[in-house]
């Protein structure tokens, strides 16, 4: 081959990697660590970039954080706080605008990988899907106003705020891990929600639950899916019942043991406030960062026992 040629080849060979996004407390900087520390364990040749709100506070907090990490930049203070409270919806819209790479893979920075992400990668390229979140259900009107997929909002009143129509299917995300596709389909999702929040903001008094006290922003995002018609599962997953298999463990309840959690999924997610991921989960990832960390010669110092006790979910600001 010619060196024109690989040089073409090299030129359109799409980029690929994880993006990851840490403001707010510190200790969200000690769990985008702790993510990155295990994704570059399992998968060293996986690319990653985190944004930070703030690079030296990130870096006087978590100052190993450069050695996991291929790029950093910087979230725009607009999109993290509403009258100087913090408003992580903000920055979870307008994700598109973060993204460094043409297939990306979002994850909120509140899991650990348990073993080589390469594999889940390749079966979202392969899917085709330019955009994809772990889908929890669906609903339609006509099954009543308990949106038992969703705890955000009673079905009646979103579809009467939204003016959504009869047969409008509405999915049910949660947008802690996201695979998105630079492209005009992917970003208008974005926009809809970005339009829908500023626009058709749903009052605080109408919904069945906040998120630390504010707005969740998986519900602009179901209902722009809904609008636009888009379907956002990976249809492997859709199609296995109940909590095993897929590619993230969220769990408020110990149901499967370590090795079964390993190797039905990708990682394990510590998602929601203090108390929502039992402790069974919690005290196994210290354990196991803390063998990686040692085998290394190094400290498992940012313990998830300690990270759980100021997650937002709590209105922990």
């Amino acid at each position: 081959m010619t060196e024109e040629a690989t040089q073409t080849t090299q030129s359109i060979t799409p980029t690929t990697g994880v993006v990851l996004l840490a403001f707010g407390k510190p200790q969200y900087y000690w769990a985008a660590y702790n993510l990155a520390f295990s994704i570059r364990k399992h998968s060293p040749n996986v690319n990653i970039t985190a944004y930070f709100e703030d690079k030296a506070k990130a870096l006087a907090n978590c100052n190993e954080l450069v050695n996991y990490v291929d790029t950093i930049g910087d979230i725009d203070i607009n999109h993290i706080y509403t009258n100087k409270k913090l408003d992580p919806l903000k920055v979870k819209i307008n994700l598109y605008g973060y993204l460094p790479y043409e297939r990306n893979l979002y994850l909120d920075v509140d899991a650990v990988a348990l073993k080589d992400i390469q594999p889940l990668i390749d079966e979202y390229i392969q899917s085709g899907k330019e955009y994809i979140s772990h889908t929890v259900g669906y609903h339609t009107i006509d099954k009543g106003r308990d949106f038992k997929a969703m705890q955000w909002a009673w079905a009646d009143k979103l579809w009467a705020h939204f003016e959504l129509k009869e047969d409008t299917v509405v999915p049910a995300i949660n947008s802690s891990i996201q695979w998105i596709i630079k492209g005009e389909q992917a970003e208008s999702i974005f926009k809809e929600a970005i339009y829908l929040y500023f626009e058709k903001t749903m009052p605080l008094n109408e919904l069945r639950m906040k998120w630390g006290g504010g707005q969740p922003d998986e519900l602009y995002m179901n209902v722009a899916l809904a609008n636009l018609g888009i379907d956002p599962a990976l249809k492997h997953y859709e199609s296995i019942k109940g909590s095993e298999g897929g590619p993230i463990h969220f769990s408020m309840h110990r149901g499967q043991t370590y090795e079964e959690v390993t190797s039905n999924y990708y990682f394990q997610s510590y998602y929601g406030g203090q108390g929502f991921t039992p402790r069974f989960y919690i005290d196994w990832l210290d354990r196991m960062l803390n063998a990686d960390h040692k085998a290394i010669g190094k400290r498992h110092n940012f313990l998830i026992s300690r990270i759980t006790e100021n997650k937002f979910a709590d209105g922990k600001r």
